[in-house]
Parts: structure tokens; C-alpha cells; sequence
């Protein structure tokens, strides 16, 4: 099971705004130049983001984007939801009809891989924006303190 390219980038952006100041708009291109991601696709990212209410935009000059609610609200799971229909690593968890083998019913390996897919949005849903933001934050403190 792989998570979309929409879902990595999009959990990469918020990140990023998060890391901003508070409440610091932050323009689309600042947000490109940050994160190595293109703007065409941050726009697609953003439009799904402010759908699902986790990013905020304000328009005109002095405009840009943050978060939607506190980094401490938001988790990687709101985050992937919003980008993903669904994740599973096969196709029957979320619909028994799928089964190949038309056996859902009685499907000796179906249970594990319903377990495994709640254990999958247990630990996005334990990482907040926040606590990848102190991540990310570290992770640069380091590598600013690497090249000195």
C-alpha cells in the first residue's frame, strides 16, 4: 500500500505553514520554494485542504494560507483523509463486494487486513500537525548546526 504523492505533499505543506509564525499568511510560492513542490500542485493540494476545512486562505495583497484550525487540532490522519478516498491495503476492507474470490464472507485473511488498515489511521491520527511541525523544526536545527 502507497499513499498518493496529493497525500505525502500535502502532509509536507501544512508542515511547512505550520513551521510559519503563527497565524502568518504565507503565499502559495513561498510554500513551492520550501517545500521543492510545484505551484499547479499546490493549488490542486490547497483546494482539497480548504474543502475539508484544515487550510485557511485569505485573498488580495498580504494574503496567503495557515492552517485552519491549531497545529494541535490537525492530525496526519485529517490530513491524508483529505487528499484519499481511502487507504487499505486491499480493496475489500472498505468494500466486502470487491473480493475476487467472492468469498467476503467467510474470507480467512479479511479480519487482519481490517486490523492492520485501523492501525494505519490509529497512527496517522496520533501525529498531530504540531508534533511533526517540532519534527521538522529539529530536523532543521540540526542541519543548520551540521554546517556551522
Amino acid at each position: 500500500m502507497k499513499l498518493s504523492a496529493k497525500s505525502r505533499y500535502a502532509l509536507e505543506a501544512m508542515v511547512y505553514l505550520a513551521a510559519c509564525a503563527p497565524q502568518q499568511n504565507v503565499c502559495i510560492r513561498q510554500v513551492a520554494t520550501g517545500t521543492g513542490i510545484t505551484e499547479s500542485y499546490l493549488e490542486q493540494i490547497f483546494f482539497r485542504l480548504r474543502k475539508a476545512g484544515l487550510l485557511t486562505a485569505i485573498r488580495g495583497a498580504g494574503g496567503g494560507f495557515y492552517p485552519g484550525r491549531p497545529p494541535e487540532e490537525i492530525s496526519a490522519g485529517d490530513i491524508v483523509r483529505a487528499m484519499e478516498d481511502e487507504i487499505s491495503p486491499v480493496g475489500c476492507v472498505h468494500d466486502p463486494s470487491s473480493c475476487k474470490n467472492q468469498r467476503a464472507e467467510c474470507c480467512q485473511t479479511r479480519g487482519l487486513w481490517v486490523e492492520l488498515t485501523e492501525e494505519i489511521y490509529r497512527q496517522l491520527d496520533s501525529q498531530t500537525l504540531a508534533s511533526l511541525k517540532e519534527r521538522f523544526l529539529a530536523a532543521q536545527e540540526q542541519e543548520t548546526e551540521a554546517k556551522q
